[in-house]
């Protein structure tokens, strides 16, 4: 199915819903890059039979990263994904020479994402 481009109006109000910051990561955006993430994805709903929801309350600001990363996945899964992130890159040689070298640290998250964060 061929999806309609968001209005500019809309992208504007999506790009201000945190400031200019993607609701996942909190990096900061340029409008021009911002993706706009469907938080109940496109996809998804399509492929479930659901009707697709093109409001604003169901668009996220997102920078390429977070929105190639979390795909279609539920913001649930998504943080799950996120958390295993740091378990996947201890794996690699290379991640844990860098790390004793003192190149690269690993940090804890504390599971909240910018959006989470910002509204409270």
């Amino acid at each position: 199915m061929k999806r309609k481009p968001i209005p500019k109006m809309i992208r504007q109000q999506v790009y201000e819903k945190y400031n200019g910051h993607c609701a996942y990561c909190g990096c900061e955006l340029d409008i021009k890059n911002m993706q706009v993430d469907h938080i109940d994805a496109v996809y998804r709903a399509e492929y479930e039979g659901r009707e697709v929801n093109n409001t604003i309350d169901n668009y996220m600001p997102s920078c390429r990263q977070c929105n190639f990363y979390k795909g279609t996945s539920t913001i649930e899964e998504f943080r799950k994904k996120i958390l295993n992130l740091k378990r996947n890159a201890l794996i690699a040689f290379q991640v844990r020479l860098a790390q004793k070298y003192g190149i690269i640290q690993i940090n804890e998250w504390d599971n909240k994402f910018y959006f989470e964060k910002e509204e409270k």
